[in-house]
Order: C-alpha cells, then sequence, then structure tokens
C-alpha cells in the first residue's frame, strides 16, 4: 500500500465513523431504545420491575367494563404508549414522550390532578438500565466493527 492509498483509506474511515457516530449510530440506538420501553409498556412493567396495580383492576366494578381489565397506563386511547419517540439531535439521541402527563405517570407524583392533590405511582417506561446500556453497547460495537471492515 502506497502513501497516497494509506492515507485515501484513513481519509475515507474518518467520514465513516463521523457518519456513524453523527446519525446512523444514534438512530440505531433510538430506535431500538423504543421498541425496548414499547415492550416494557406492553408487558406493564420496566426491565422485569411490575408495575403497581391501578384500583379498577383490585375492585372490579362487577359490570365487566372494559376499564376494568384494560392494560395499566393504556387508557381508553392508548396514546401514552405510542407517545414514545427518539430525536436526534448533535450526535445524540433522546427518547421522549410528548404528553403532559408522562412524566407524572413516568416518575411518579403528589401533585396531580384538578386540585392538585392526586397521588400518581411511578410506573416507569422510559429510563436508564443495564438491559438499555447493553444494547446500546450492541449496537455500536456491531456498527463500528462493520465501519471498519468497509
Amino acid at each position: 500500500m502506497t502513501i497516497e492509498e494509506f492515507n485515501k483509506y484513513f481519509a475515507n474511515l474518518t467520514i465513516r465513523l463521523q457518519r456513524e457516530l453523527a446519525s446512523d449510530i444514534p438512530k440505531k440506538v433510538g430506535n431500538k431504545a423504543v421498541q425496548l420501553f414499547k415492550d416494557n409498556f406492553q408487558k406493564e412493567g420496566f426491565f422485569g420491575k411490575a408495575w403497581k396495580e391501578v384500583k379498577r383492576r383490585l375492585h372490579p366494578s362487577g359490570k365487566n367494563r372494559a376499564a376494568d381489565t384494560r392494560a395499566i397506563l393504556t387508557g381508553p386511547t392508548g396514546n401514552l404508549g405510542r407517545s414514545i419517540q427518539y430525536v436526534v439531535r448533535d450526535g445524540s439521541v433522546v427518547v421522549e414522550s410528548d404528553l403532559p402527563y408522562s412524566a407524572a405517570h413516568n416518575e411518579g407524583t403528589t401533585n396531580a390532578g384538578r386540585s392538585h392533590n392526586v397521588h400518581i405511582p411511578q410506573r416507569q417506561f422510559i429510563g436508564d438500565s443495564p438491559e438499555l446500556q447493553q444494547a446500546i453497547e450492541d449496537i455500536i460495537t456491531k456498527e463500528m466493527n462493520k465501519a471498519l471492515k468497509q
């Protein structure tokens, strides 16, 4: 390999790595995180830690209403679970829900409702975890190895 070929190879490698780090990897990480969080949402827990049960299912009305059997946090519309999304900004990714009540459910609160004295227990569906960190590491390793082999 000549010096010119060597320089060209590393110039191209630098461009590929920069593209991976700035755009491709954050998109793949965001996609995976959203998938994991939506899966957790459907399993009514956060990576194996079950959410606190809701009163409507603990004390059924006996009228066999859909609300008595509906999954936790799904509501009649299912908007909260569908609102989980990611945004790539400056080589990083942010996973979020843009609904005004998502933080109250994800973090829990004692200051909810019209009278601001409703307690909502934490039912986390977005956040850091060892499982998420492992998925991120796997994506980064795979994509960087792929970029280096081109």
